[in-house]
């Protein structure tokens, strides 16, 4: 590789990009008029012949100097550059089996821990252990999940923001920019592409901050389904990303074309049309907005659950890198001002995605979330005031007399969480693979720093053990029957990594009837994950979530 890449002078100032391409992309699919201005620009072009590169310099800099302002684009006829590195052939999402060995497995990973208006009976719940890796064929969908929270957050945030700042409507949009035959001379090739698409559009339309998310292929249109619905290309065929997903080997049915898919808000006309014959002209990059369907139908992205919904699909199928020593990612960036200005996402808007994310994932993904911040524990408890106890339980799980605990142990260690309103791996879930509860509104969800999403298979659960209640010996002649008045809990589940708190906490132990089945629980938890409290299946503020893939 050249040392003079960039074709500078030297002193860091890194004035210009410089990059070259071989064929451009497909000009099709474009609305009427910019469509035949664009045939009108490529008939007149010359493409490149077999084998040849075009080299072009974007500039970076050049204000108040005669020549080049930011944003140029010039042809030139040769570079110093080695113009030898294309856009990387990556792994699609899923592809590599099982990250883990023990991805699946159960793992205790809430408890009923109760919160200011419930002081939770430490009910321990049980989920499949997910590594969240997005090359694992299982867990995959956590890395889906954690990108379309964070990103549809910013996304919303930036709206705002540039809301307030210009006092006009901001709509949020869908481009795709594709360059297929891109090169350049540098071991990063998609974060150079990133810096000239930001310039691109920040001296073009005036976009100064979008995330992009790369797909290195497309559907071979022999087999590829007409995608007109939401602005896509024509096919000859009757597959989409669906079906080319879950078949044995995707591959047969893919073309390496890579290409971008670009996510920002702007006031309405600001991506114009009128500039994208220039634009490929000068620089050889296509820019294709999607849209709705319909002839009149100009709107890209109708609200914040069409955004969650195409910034999920377009995750589904992008580019899995491993350009980073601690795990694989999904290839994303945010950029400008979407990077730097957003430093809040309220905790409504927070809910909000998370509900329309599990809504999307089912079809989408082809897994079903469990939104846990509607969940409560439904393990049966004594009724009666909270805080009381009728056994006189002690931390250890003993009675006053020494004897066992009757609800000792009434989750079976190991299992799933299981179906059963009595007792059981413990859960608060009615059935065997569930969606989160998700209002048209979506704002019912609340938001928390200790709330995350589950989803959760029962195929592998195992009946619970229960233990009736009794009298003690010294109760046993006595003339009034005893009677087990028994309801549901109802209290808040959270990570199982709160629990320690807990149980250091003797008045809580006191009345909390599951504390023994807890604390074995949480030794379990401690001794197979060391304890690490950033774990994706524990935290939903990182990467991950509970996620199994739908059985059915």
């Amino acid at each position: 590789m050249s040392v003079e890449n960039l074709d500078g002078d030297g002193l860091a100032d890194q004035p210009s990009i410089i990059y070259g391409f071989t064929n451009t992309a497909d000009t099709g699919g474009l609305p009427g008029p910019a469509q035949a201005l664009l045939d009108d620009t490529r008939t007149n072009h010359t493409e490149p012949d077999d084998g040849d590169v075009e080299i072009r310099e974007l500039s970076r800099s050049g204000w108040a100097k005669p020549g080049l302002s930011p944003g140029d684009v010039i042809t030139r006829d040769s570079t110093q550059s080695s113009l030898d590195t294309r856009l990387p052939e990556l792994d699609l999402p899923g592809s590599d089996g099982l990250y883990r060995d023990d991805c699946g497995e159960d793992i205790p990973a809430f408890a009923c821990l109760g919160d200011d208006n419930h002081e939770g009976c430490g009910k321990p719940v049980y989920v499949g252990r997910t590594c969240a890796n997005p090359t694992c064929e299982r867990d995959w969908p956590a890395a889906v999940k954690d990108k379309v929270l964070r990103l549809a957050g910013n996304l919303d945030s930036y709206a705002r923001i540039l809301h307030k700042r210009t006092g006009e409507a901001v709509h949020q949009n869908h481009v795709v920019a594709s360059l297929p035959g891109f090169l350049v001379d540098s071991d990063t090739p998609v974060d150079r592409a990133y810096e000239i698409l930001k310039n691109i559009l920040r001296h073009q339309w005036g976009i100064e901050g979008f995330a992009a998310i790369y797909h290195p292929y497309r559907i071979k249109k022999e087999y590829r389904a007409d995608q007109y619905s939401h602005g896509g290309a024509e096919g000859e065929g009757d597959m989409t990303w669906k079906d080319v997903l879950s078949s044995d080997n995707p591959m047969q049915y893919l073309k390496f074309e890579p290409h971008f898919h670009l996510f920002f808000p702007a006031k309405q006309g600001q991506f114009s049309y009128s500039v994208v014959p220039g634009v490929y002209k000068d620089s050889g990059w296509v820019f294709h907005r999607i849209e709705k369907g319909g002839e009149d139908n100009h709107v890209s992205v109708e609200d914040l659950e069409d955004l969650v919904h195409q910034l999920t699909y377009c995750f589904s199928h992008c580019g899995v890198n491993d350009w980073y020593a601690d795990r694989d990612e999904l290839t994303s960036r945010m950029k400008g001002e979407l990077a730097t200005d957003v430093e809040y996402v309220p905790d409504a808007t927070q809910g909000e995605v998370l509900a329309h994310f599990c809504e999307a994932a089912p079809k989408l993904l082809g897994t079903r979330f469990v939104n846990l911040n509607n969940a409560t524990c439904d393990a049966e408890v004594s009724s009666g005031s909270p805080g009381e106890s009728d056994t006189g339980c002690d931390c250890s799980g003993s009675d006053d007399d020494g004897s066992r605990h009757p609800l000792h142990d009434v989750w079976e260690p190991g299992a799933g969480v299981t179906p059963t309103t009595t007792g059981g791996g413990g859960g608060p879930f009615p059935n065997d693979v569930f969606d989160a509860p998700a209002p048209s509104g979506g704002s019912s969800a609340d938001s928390s720093a200790d709330t995350t999403t589950v989803a959760v298979s029962t195929s592998q659960s195992t009946e619970a053990t229960e233990w009736p209640v009794t009298a003690s010996d010294e109760d046993s002649n006595s003339d009034t029957p005893i009677t087990d008045n028994r309801e549901p809990c109802g209290g808040e589940l959270k990570p199982i990594r709160h629990a320690e708190s807990r149980l250091d906490d003797d008045e809580w132990c006191q009345q909390a009837e599951y504390v023994a089945g807890l604390r074995d629980a949480f030794k379990e938890w401690c001794r197979r994950t060391g304890g690490d409290e950033n774990l994706p299946w524990t935290d939903g503020d990182r990467d991950g979530g509970e996620v199994v893939r739908d059985p059915d």
